[in-house]
């Protein structure tokens, strides 16, 4: 009988697993992220902005450095990877579970030795086991069932990694930044909460009043008048001769420094890798182009990298084949640029014609798959031999004008 040993990583509750988010746990006492119910707008945002984009590129298969287009695995990446969900939301809730949780599991069903589906499975559903002989097991908890898989038949996606084999979620750094967020966003929610009877003084005349007595006069009268649930606030304040009420001054440059800062939305954007421009943070020294630009081979390149190696590794056999994401379209900034970069591939040999009018979401004409070449441009060796024909014809009428 084998021995296994976990290797999945619980977490306490006196480490919450994030404030900014509600977390269900296993039954192996280990938390995982729901996205539905992620509070924290930029957290969202950040996460949005990556899995899109990671969903939004194509991938593709590569052999001697040429798209394979009508392979299986093209149709089943990027269409259709199984009967319950298409290519586009199959690769961003892999992106999702990986960003929040630090892992995500999907699993390789093969008939006869062919891959024909893959399945995606709940973080909740995956345990991570190690057995006596050192190989890594995955066990498959799905209601009362359970099944122990092989390392081979699970497509194991993890980014940030101690040991090289459980990832962990970047929002374990984000604890301090989303506790301050948070507590600013709840001065302002109780600031217009209790509209303009937020802090003041109610003063009973001509009466000794217990604590109890103080407690329950406060209740009514701040029901009376808003400071609860915001129905009645801004609303005329009755009082009988017996009471005074006098508002407090309130510091409104704290309620400013609160709404303005930005301080933590930089943060989030600085652990995801993303530019604070996406999280609505004006960004000052950089164009579009170069934000895009930066974003693409400092932070998304990463993530794609994170995809194409695991997928090569459990679905390619042949070595000379690979993946990669096709990544054009956010390099383009506006239908102009495009078409700009477009002719110039066309005329720069790059592109034949009918590949140029592909890109631009155009049909293909008669005569469209040849390469156009300048008369301006010729190989430097061609230019050597072309002179050197020029000298030979030179001299060969040199010597026909000397002879006459």
């Amino acid at each position: 009988m084998a021995l296994f040993k976990s290797l999945n990583k619980p977490v306490g509750t006196s480490e919450p697993f994030l404030d900014a988010v509600i977390s269900m746990t296993s039954t192996d006492n280990t938390t995982y992220t729901d996205i539905k119910a992620l509070k924290n707008s930029d957290v969202f945002t950040a996460v949005k902005i990556i899995a899109s984009d990671i969903a939004s590129s194509p991938i593709e298969l590569i052999e001697d450095k040429m798209v394979l287009t009508s392979h299986d695995l093209d149709y089943l990446l990027n269409v259709r990877p199984s009967e319950e969900v298409d290519g586009w939301h199959f690769r961003f809730a892999l992106a999702v579970n990986m960003l929040l949780n630090g892992n995500s599991f999907a699993e390789i069903i093969r008939e006869d030795s062919k891959i024909k589906s893959l399945r995606l499975l709940k973080n909740s559903s995956v345990t991570l086991l190690e057995n006596d002989t050192n190989d890594l097991v995955y066990r498959i908890s799905e209601e009362t069932k359970k099944r122990d898989l092989s390392s081979k038949d699970i497509l194991h996606f993890r980014y940030f990694s101690q040991d090289g084999v459980v990832g962990i979620s970047p929002l374990y750094s984000l604890k301090d930044e989303l506790d301050i967020q948070d507590a600013g966003n709840k001065t302002l929610f109780n600031f217009f909460k209790r509209g303009i009877n937020s802090n003041g003084v109610l003063k009973v005349n001509k009466a000794d009043l217990d604590v109890e007595a103080k407690q329950s006069i406060r209740k009514k009268f701040e029901e009376a008048n808003g400071s609860d649930n915001g129905d009645n606030a801004i609303r005329t304040i009755v009082l009988d001769e017996t009471m005074d009420y006098k508002t407090l001054e309130i510091n409104t440059e704290v309620l400013k420094l609160v709404n303005s800062t930005d301080w933590n939305t930089k943060q989030i954007a600085k652990v995801f890798g993303i530019p604070t421009d996406r999280l609505g943070v004006e960004n000052q020294h950089s164009s579009t182009i170069q934000s895009n630009l930066m974003y693409l081979q400092n932070t998304l390149g990463h993530y794609l990298t994170v995809f194409t190696s695991e997928l090569r590794k459990k679905l390619l056999r042949n070595k000379k084949q690979s993946f990669r994401f096709n990544t054009e379209r956010l390099l383009e900034t506006d239908p102009v640029n495009r078409l700009e970069t477009t002719i110039k591939a066309v005329q720069g040999s790059l592109l034949t014609v009918n590949e140029g009018r592909q890109r631009l979401g155009l049909p293909q004409v008669e005569g469209g798959d040849r390469l156009f070449a300048s008369l301006n441009y010729t190989y430097l060796d061609n230019l050597e031999n072309y002179q050197m024909r020029k000298d030979e014809e030179y001299g060969s009428k040199q010597r026909e004008t000397i002879d006459e």
